[in-house]
C-alpha cells in the first residue's frame, strides 16, 4: 500500500491534532506515524498514513485540506511517496559527496529517487555519470562571471527536478539563478572552522591546531551560507593529524551529512519556518 504525509504549521490552541485526524479518519485513512511540537507559540507537525488513492494527487488533497488550513490559519505540505522524484547535482572537481549520493541512489537507499542530470564546471565527474548512465552537462565557469547560469537553467527547465543537490559545487550562485531555478537548493560545505574562510581553509585551520572540523547542509537562499541548516556533524582532530588526514576526515563527513539532509528532504521530514527548520524524525 501506498503511504502519504503532510506538514502543517500554524498558531498553537488546542483541537488541532484532533481536527487533522478527523479528516483523516473520516477519509479512511490509517495514521502510522505522528510527531508534533510547540515552540513560540507555533505549533508544528508531520503525519503519516497509509494512501489509499482518495486523492489523484497532492493538488487535489490540498483542496479538501484548505478549509482546515483556514480553520487554523495554518500551512500545509502533503507528498503521495508513490510519486517518482527528482534531484539533479551539481559537482566540481572533488567527487566524494557525488558519489555517496549516486551509490545510494543505485542501492535503494532512497525510495523513489532518480537523478535526471549530473552538471559540472570539471570533467572528474564525467566517468562516474557515465557509468550511472545519467546526462552529464559540461557548464565551464569563469571568475567573477554568472554567464554559465543561463546553459544551466535550459538544462534544469528541461528535466524539472524536484530538488538541486550541490555535491561539493565550487562556484557561487548568483541571486537570479536562486529565484530562477523552480525548487529548492541543498548544499553541502565544511562548517566549525568559522574563521577560516578562502580556498584553504584546512590550511589555515591546521595553522591555528583546531580540534574540531566538520560540515554543513543548508538549503541555499541568496545570502551566502545563511540559508535554514538541515544537517550538521563534526568530528574530532587528534595531535598529528596532517593536513592530508583533516582533509580526508572533512571529505567523510561531508558526504555523510549529505546524504543524511538529502535523505530528510527526500522523505519530506524538514519544514523551513522563518529562515530555520523543523527537521522531524
Amino acid at each position: 500500500m501506498n503511504k502519504a504525509c503532510l506538514k502543517f504549521y500554524c498558531p498553537d490552541r488546542a483541537g488541532i491534532v484532533a481536527r487533522i485526524s478527523e479528516f483523516l479518519f473520516a477519509n479512511k485513512l490509517n495514521i502510522i506515524n505522528l510527531e508534533q511540537h510547540s515552540e513560540n507559540g507555533i505549533f508544528f507537525t508531520r503525519i503519516k498514513w497509509e494512501d489509499i488513492e482518495n486523492w489523484k494527487n497532492e493538488a487535489e488533497f490540498q483542496k479538501d485540506f484548505a478549509s482546515i488550513c483556514d480553520e487554523f490559519q495554518g500551512q500545509v505540505f502533503v507528498h503521495f511517496f508513490a510519486r517518482v522524484q527528482t534531484c539533479g547535482l551539481f559537482v566540481s572537481r572533488e567527487l566524494h559527496a557525488l558519489a555517496e549520493i549516486l551509490t545510494k541512489v543505485e542501492l535503494g537507499d532512497y525510495e523513489n529517487i532518480q537523478i535526471p542530470f549530473i552538471i559540472s564546471n570539471s570533467r572528474n565527474a564525467e566517468k562516474l555519470a557515465n557509468y550511472y548512465n545519467i546526462p552529464f552537462y559540461y557548464t565551464p565557469t569563469k571568475k567573477d562571471s554568472f554567464a554559465h547560469e543561463e546553459k544551466q537553467l535550459e538544462i534544469i527547465a528541461k528535466y524539472s527536478p524536484d530538488f538541486i543537490g550541490l555535491a561539493r559545487y565550487m562556484k557561487i550562485l548568483s541571486a537570479d539563478f536562486i529565484n530562477q531555478v523552480g525548487c529548492p537548493i541543498i548544499n553541502i560545505h565544511h562548517s566549525f572552522l568559522p574563521s577560516f574562510v578562502g580556498a584553504r581553509p584546512y590550511e589555515m585551520a591546521y595553522e591555528r591546531g583546531v580540534k574540531l572540523i566538520g560540515a554543513t547542509s543548508h538549503f541555499v537562499i541568496p545570502e551566502l551560507d545563511q540559508g535554514p541548516i538541515i544537517e550538521q556533524d563534526v568530528a574530532r582532530i587528534r595531535s598529528g593529524y596532517s593536513i592530508l588526514k583533516m582533509k580526508k576526515q572533512g571529505a567523510d563527513i561531508e558526504k555523510k551529512v549529505f546524504a543524511r539532509a538529502l535523505a530528510k528532504v527526500f522523505e519530506h521530514k524538514v519544514l523551513v519556518y522563518e529562515n530555520r527548520t523543523v527537521v522531524f524524525e
